[in-house]
């Protein structure tokens, strides 16, 4: 080989470097992960581009018998409805009072379980059990202990002395009586994120705390809880995501009702296009959810990156 063929050679090794080190690693893993990433972009952005369009759109398979393009008229008609804004207010109670409880008990049955004592491993599956159940199960097995007339919850009253009350059929109680079921299926979830928070922690700093005179309640507010934000931050976060998309218990359990008083917006956009065929409006209420539930996800993560970390 001439130094004009070695020459040439370097030249094009130069224009088209071989794949080597960091650049051949980039692309194995470009190419291990792509078929995975193209189908779950094709799977999330299909229903959305879908659901998008659809509140775009004019459809009630009765006086308008095609699709017809309406523009943002599902979303003004949507700002000056009552009920949306009543439904918001629902919603966000509900989230509000099912995060705030679950996180409490959760983190009282993380602190719980953490300690060795005998039985504690049946116990962390007792406490376990609500979480693995379905939702619509659970949600049947507390309409029978509200049950006005013979459910369980009445008889402990009755018992005692008192009159029996309609926990889902009253107005005032029935929103109550969704967040303690909320309460009792997401607890479990919290429990397991901070007993992994507690497992992982360093015990230095509790025993430093000891050695320097802190009572247990001292060392628990000002060591223990700060090294557990970002298990709390994290069980909030997807609390927050998961009790705003809440339909299953609620449906099954009260549609919305008695009275409109436990109608979410989940169950407001269902019931428009499943009830009354007002497609359109539907979809631009439930595009408002997914918007709510972005906002309240990414908002709450930016405070945690400010305040937490």
């Amino acid at each position: 080989m001439t130094s004009v063929d070695l020459a040439a050679e370097a030249a094009a090794d130069l224009a088209h470097p071989p794949l080597r080190g960091p650049r051949r690693a980039r692309l194995f893993a470009w190419l291990m992960a792509g078929p995975a990433s193209l189908v779950m972009l094709a799977i999330m952005v299909y229903p959305l581009t879908n659901l998008l369009l659809l509140s775009l759109r004019d459809y009630d398979g009765a006086s308008v018998t095609a699709y017809q393009w309406v523009g943002l008229a599902n979303y003004e008609a949507m700002l000056a409805d009552p009920r949306f804004w009543a439904a918001l207010r629902r919603t966000l109670a509900y989230c509000l009072l099912s995060v705030t409880a679950s996180l409490a008990l959760g983190t009282l049955m993380a602190f719980v379980v953490n300690r060795r004592f005998r039985g504690v491993t049946v116990l962390r599956t007792v406490f376990i059990l609500p979480m693995v159940a379905m939702p619509v199960a659970s949600a049947l097995v507390f309409e029978a202990m509200m049950n006005p007339n013979q459910g369980i919850l009445n008889q402990m009253l009755e018992a005692a002395g008192l009159p029996p009350y309609a926990w889902l059929a009253h107005p005032g109680s029935a929103l109550l009586s969704l967040v303690v079921l909320e309460v009792w299926m997401g607890a479990p979830f919290v429990m397991l994120i901070v007993l992994a928070g507690l497992q992982s922690m360093p015990q230095e700093p509790l025993e430093a705390a000891r050695i320097d005179g802190a009572t247990p309640l001292q060392a628990l507010w000002f060591v223990t809880l700060p090294m557990l934000r970002s298990a709390l931050a994290t069980a909030v976060l997807f609390k927050l995501i998961d009790t705003l998309k809440q339909f299953a218990t609620i449906w099954v359990l009260t549609e919305g009702g008695p009275l409109r008083s436990t109608e979410t917006l989940y169950v407001y956009g269902y019931a428009l296009a499943f009830q009354f065929f007002d497609v359109g409006y539907g979809a631009a209420i439930l595009m408002a959810l997914l918007v709510l539930v972005l906002f309240v996800s990414l908002l709450w993560m930016r405070v945690r990156e400010r305040a937490w970390v």
